[in-house]
């Protein structure tokens, strides 16, 4: 019992800090649509309440401690241009949907916070966009027998 309560908070720490991480760890684990959907969705949830809250107290430190110096210039690669695009484009939707796959919680909750204020949204498309893909992810792994694992590990 104690391995397997272990094994439950290895998949939502992991899924608070880099989603897809807690996700494949879950089918990694052998546990059933439920438990992943549960303990992926929780977990990516959590992160995003704690990003969420402690983002004020992160800033207000930052803002004390270390002042804004003034900006003299950026270097532009081509993740920022494409985030960019994203932000400019979309918006707090392209966030949501970028942040359990591409993004991490930390820094999608980040972002999405600093273009709404309104945190019982950003909590509700966060909810939304935890769901949707897992339900896509793993309907790719039931349907089609695809180990997404084997496939990424090909890839890199």
């Amino acid at each position: 019992m104690s391995e397997y309560i272990l094994k439950v908070i290895a998949v939502i720490f992991w899924s608070a800090i880099k989603y897809i991480v807690g996700f494949f760890m879950a089918l990694g684990m052998g546990f059933n649509f439920i438990e992943t959907l549960i303990y992926n969705v929780g977990g990516g949830m959590l992160g995003v309440v704690v990003y969420l809250y402690l983002w004020d107290f992160i800033f207000q430190l930052r803002m004390k401690y270390f002042p804004p110096k003034p900006i003299t210039g950026i270097k532009m690669s081509t993740w920022r241009r494409f985030l960019i695009k994203v932000i400019k484009k979309y918006e707090l939707m392209g966030i949501v949907i970028l942040t359990p796959i591409i993004l991490t919680p930390p820094i999608g909750t980040i972002i999405a916070i600093t273009l709404e204020k309104n945190k019982w949204k950003i909590k509700r498309m966060m909810l939304l966009s935890f769901l949707g893909w897992t339900l896509f992810l793993y309907g790719i792994y039931a349907l089609f027998g695809v180990r997404l694992d084997e496939v990424i590990g090909k890839l890199f």
